[in-house]
């Protein structure tokens, strides 16, 4: 019987699907995860969410052989390490997408409209009506910098507001864009143009300090900047400069860690949330559902679709590696 281990807040519907296909499911969200392998070193798969799945963690467990991330990042587990100790890692694509998406128009609307201050001070006995006046977002320019699953579901979702939308992501294709109703320009353009920029891209060093000083100049006065995507994507110095000589608003929901403590952009952000983005009965639902779905459909039928860290492209012989 293989084992799965589930060391994090997953709904059930996850732990339900694998004993029906008669796994033995562990799923603790309480005992620390060093802990956990530890007493069930046994484990065959893990099934986590943001929790580091580090080379130690690995080696704390000899037979493991899938770890499904339920969620689409998956920069919290060693997944070179993992390849070489011939482990497949997987990501859930897409099933946290909507939850994101619509995390990215709300905050929109909140920037615009002053949701959060106008409830603070009327809370507090004032009537700030004409300080909040506000902006609305029909007829404005809305930037969506990557296209993918998030990135999409922005434009969907936007559609009703009558925005212009443009769009900036080297994977997709004009004639894609235009069926999105999508104007494809430069990463220069979406910033000289928008009023609204929306972040949707990975993590990593090719993304790292990429909204910078040059491109954050080239905001319109009293655009806004939002980042429901990876820490580290805006060089914070930059924005910390620039902010204010364009009178920029900028809204963010991730951080280099998911815990508590102070943050280093809380004096830049306008509206900072503890990453709640993915944090919808929807998409957890989704988000595990998927993870049980793959980690069966790989140990039963092969399939490797969701594989993130393959060691050849799908479809080719291993064997033809070395040629």
């Amino acid at each position: 019987m293989k084992k799965v281990l589930i060391p994090t807040k997953l709904p059930g519907v996850a732990k339900k699907i694998l004993e029906g296909k008669g796994y033995k499911v562990i799923q603790d969200s309480e005992m620390p995860l060093a802990e956990l392998v530890k007493k069930e070193s046994d484990g065959e798969a893990l099934i986590v969410r943001s929790e580091k799945v580090t080379a130690a963690i690995i080696d704390a467990l000899p037979k493991l052989k899938a770890v499904v991330r339920a969620g689409a990042g998956y920069d919290n587990i060693d997944i070179k390490y993992a390849r070489s100790k011939k482990i497949d890692v997987m990501n859930t694509p897409g099933a946290n997408a909507n939850g994101v998406a619509e995390e990215a128009v709300g905050m929109m609307l909140a920037a615009a409209r002053f949701f959060i201050p106008g409830d603070q001070t009327t809370r507090a006995g004032q009537w700030e009506k004409s300080k909040y006046t506000g902006t609305e977002l029909a007829g404005k320019t809305i930037g969506v910098v990557g296209l993918g699953n998030i990135g999409r579901l922005v434009c969907k979702r936007l559609a009703g507001f009558e925005v212009k939308l443009l769009g900036y992501d080297p994977f997709i294709s004009a004639d894609k864009a235009r069926e999105m109703n999508v104007e494809m320009v430069s990463l220069e353009d979406i910033f000289k143009r928008s009023h609204y920029v929306t972040l949707h891209l990975p993590g990593g060093q090719d993304t790292k300090g990429m909204v910078d000083e040059k491109l954050l100049m080239l905001m319109p006065e009293g655009a806004t900047l939002i980042n429901c995507a990876r820490a580290g994507i805006i060089n914070e110095e930059d924005l910390r400069k620039v902010k204010p000589l364009k009178k920029l608003k900028f809204c963010n929901d991730v951080y280099t860690e998911d815990k508590a403590g102070e943050k280093s952009i809380k004096d830049i952000a306008d509206i900072m949330l503890p990453h709640l983005g993915a944090s919808t009965v929807e998409s957890n639902i989704n988000a595990a559902q998927r993870a049980a779905e793959e980690l069966i459909d790989l140990w039963e039928k092969g399939i490797t679709r969701y594989v993130v860290n393959s060691s050849i492209p799908e479809g080719l012989d291993e064997k033809y590696q070395e040629l």
